[in-house]
């Protein structure tokens, strides 16, 4: 049987109207041997408030950075952080 691990990164600034969606859609899959992380570029709107519900989701790894990067930088993070092949 396939089950393999997988990582899925996410990376996000200033999309707290899509958060919820967007994270609730990878916690309803049928596959549920995955790990979610969600690298938040130093947004200003309620993403912060958002994520924080997630944050006792062990699935779920969330990185709040101190300054904005960029989308490149976020997903090469997340690509540091991941644990699967």
């Amino acid at each position: 049987m396939f089950n393999k691990k997988i990582d899925i990164i996410m990376p996000n600034f200033n999309k707290g109207e899509f958060l919820n969606e967007a994270i609730n859609s990878v916690l309803s899959q049928t596959y549920k041997n995955w790990k979610l992380y969600i690298i938040d570029d130093h947004s200003s709107d309620t993403s912060s408030k958002i994520l924080k519900k997630f944050k006792k989701n062990k699935k779920i790894k969330i990185f709040f950075l101190r300054k904005n990067k960029g989308p490149s930088f976020c997903r090469n993070l997340g690509l540091k952080k991941s644990k699967s092949k």
